[in-house]
This record gives C-alpha cells, structure tokens and sequence, in this order.
C-alpha cells in the first residue's frame, strides 16, 4: 500500500485488490469515529455517491 492522501475524513491509500486484481483506494477513518453516528452516516453517504458516479477519468468503487 501506499498512502496517496488526508483529509477531514481520514487517509486514502492505493491498495491492490486480490479478488477483483485491480488497484483500488481504500479510505482508513480515525478511530474516534467508530463512536460518532453522524460520521458513519456521512461516510456512508460519501460511499454510496461515490460509488454512483461513472466516468472514464474517475475510479470505480
């Protein structure tokens, strides 16, 4: 892995995907978070649009 990013969210890493033997980013949370329900849901939204979006130039989740 290696780390491509940081945000308010958390850290971005580029990982490879055994299974589907692609490279994916794989977004770590702060563990603080874990305890915080509005943190969660906004990370959930985030995942959901995210993976929403279909575009050449974007990566698919």
């Amino acid at each position: 892995m290696s780390r491509l990013g940081e945000g308010g969210m958390g850290v971005v890493f580029r990982a490879h995907d055994v299974r589907l033997e692609r490279d994916v980013a794989l977004k770590l949370l702060p563990d603080h978070f874990a305890d915080d329900p509005d943190r969660l849901s906004r990370f959930q939204r985030e995942a959901h649009l995210l993976a929403s979006l279909n575009h050449p130039n974007i990566a698919q989740i």
